[in-house]
């Protein structure tokens, strides 16, 4: 039977006042970094389209599955819309507030897991190791579903061990619930539910007796029933996108991103030899290395102590590199920000087992070093942090890093003070058009119109809208323009390394240029 009041009395017995304030000034870090300049970051373009579809989703409900129209899952889009509520004026903030949510989910699972593990001296070092760790302060200020996938993982890892402790029912459909709603976040997702089987592990080992033997025997098919069931839960919640008429694009997405059956067949190796090679450098490097080499090293120490807790772990990591190492045809960074949370539980194993203070500060100090500049770079220093180059080209210095939207929509806004504003945007979905909506309001006098491409034609076509409205257009792609375009440079806002620019011009009457 629940009893909250047996709960608060166990969290009495186990915390002292000084354990919960400890905790409340680790939620405090946990929050200050989060919100800490949390919407002066350039707009990336996949947050466009994602706060574009919570707003439609917002205003229609015959929408709220719009995002498999993109064949991607909805939580997110459902996530956001509460936030924009809130913050109608500023819907990048409220995207970007979703994650912040989700990180702080993550956060209490992971400190919850390491208490389970390692006891309560270990639940301050992995808060500490989640709020300052830079794959994870990144994504828990963006409009993405990776820090949301990242905490699912958490969870999910969290409660097949609690599972395979106990074998009760509760736990199991709990398990299911949180598997369930995982899979309405993201495709890759199916992975963890397939991981979580292999807790299993913990019930294999070298029995004498017979009577042992039958006892494993006996919690492996209780396990297995409880999984099964948990699991049918989970596709019983995943099945509830098949309400929507696009729910076939989730697959033909995902080709996009992985090889079918086919193409593996023909060609397995085909993305291999480079994918092995960039998937280490990845996550060793927005960890800032040498949280993740700590992670490492108490693998070996964890193993001697635990030693099924430490293969399970490593199945954790070592899994998904095979697989994606095989299938994928694309990574990015964030793909992989569930790996960094598995190097994280054995390196907070590890760091909280130190007795030698010299040792602990010593290596304490290592760790700061390794992460500070990364840190305030995330938060202060946009310009200049130090991403591995795939994550500086989306982030930062690539078409898709949206350097000067937020002027753009600031200086159009001022300006329809006095007559309608037509903004035209070199793109229609996922580049600058996105980018730009995410900072609209609901009521504006302002009209957006994307055009791929954006040509002179286009801009032709809408000289007749100067009659009564300004006509300002945006280009994110396009560097160079015919001198007979009809068109004057406001600004251009250049992107570090001068690699790429987004122009804001001014479209002329016929006769004037």
């Amino acid at each position: 039977m629940f009893d909250a009041f047996e709960i608060i009395n166990k969290i009495k017995k186990n915390l002292t006042r000084q354990d919960l304030l400890l905790l409340l000034l680790f939620l405090g870090l946990f929050i200050t970094s989060r919100l800490i300049n949390l919407d002066r970051f350039p707009i990336f373009g996949d947050e466009g389209i994602y706060v574009r579809w919570a707003k439609v989703a917002w205003h229609d409900a015959s929408w709220r599955f719009i995002s498999l129209t993109d064949g991607k899952q909805p939580l997110q889009t459902w996530g956001i819309i509460p936030f924009l509520k809130f913050f109608p004026q500023n819907p990048l903030l409220a995207g970007r507030l979703f994650s912040v949510a989700t990180g702080g989910f993550g956060l209490v699972g992971l400190v919850s897991c390491c208490y389970y593990l390692f006891g309560k001296r270990s639940m301050y070092f992995a808060a500490f190791f989640y709020i300052f760790t830079p794959f994870f302060l990144f994504y828990d200020r963006m409009a993405l579903v990776d820090s949301a996938v990242n905490a699912f993982a958490i969870w999910i890892f969290f409660l097949s061990i609690i599972l395979i402790r106990t074998i009760r029912l509760d736990v199991a459909l709990i398990y299911g619930l949180m598997t369930g709603m995982a899979l309405l976040a993201k495709s890759s997702v199916r992975l963890f539910l397939g991981l979580g089987f292999l807790a299993i592990i913990f019930l294999v080992s070298v029995q004498k007796k017979t009577s042992d033997r039958r006892d494993v025997i006996k919690k492996s098919i209780n396990y297995s029933i409880l999984y099964f069931l948990s699991s049918t839960l989970a596709l019983v919640i995943y099945n509830i996108q098949r309400l929507s008429p696009f729910f076939h694009y989730i697959a033909e997405k995902n080709k996009t991103f992985v090889m079918t059956l086919g193409e593996f067949t023909k060609s397995p190796f085909v993305n291999f030899l480079g994918n092995i090679k960039i998937i280490p450098y990845y996550v060793l490097s927005e960890m800032g290395y040498v949280i993740s080499l700590i992670g490492l090293i108490g693998l070996y120490f964890l193993f001697k102590k635990d030693k099924r807790l430490a293969q399970y772990i490593v199945l954790w990591i070592i899994i998904p590199f095979v697989i994606l190492g095989f299938v994928s045809k694309v990574i990015f960074p964030r793909y992989l920000i569930f790996v960094g949370s598995m190097l994280i539980i054995p390196a907070v194993y590890v760091i909280s087992q130190v007795k030698n203070k010299t040792t602990l500060i010593i290596t304490m100090v290592l760790i700061v070093l390794s992460i500070t500049y990364f840190d305030y770079a995330i938060v202060f220093d946009h310009k200049n942090i130090p991403f591995p180059e795939v994550d500086r080209g989306q982030y930062v210095e690539g078409v898709t890093a949206g350097w000067g939207i937020k002027e753009i929509v600031d200086y159009s806004r001022q300006k329809s003070k006095e007559k309608k504003v037509i903004l035209l945007a070199e793109g229609n979905f996922g580049v600058i058009g996105d980018q730009i909506d995410a900072y609209l309001w609901p009521i504006e006098n302002m009209e957006l119109r994307g055009y791929w491409p954006l040509d002179k034609n286009e801009l032709l076509q809408n000289q007749k809208e100067l009659t009564t409205n300004y006509v300002y257009v945006i280009f994110s792609h396009r560097q160079d323009f015919p001198v007979d375009w009809p068109i004057k440079h406001i600004k251009r806002y250049g992107k570090p390394g001068d690699k790429a620019a987004i122009y804001f011009s001014e479209l002329l009457p016929p006769g004037s240029f």
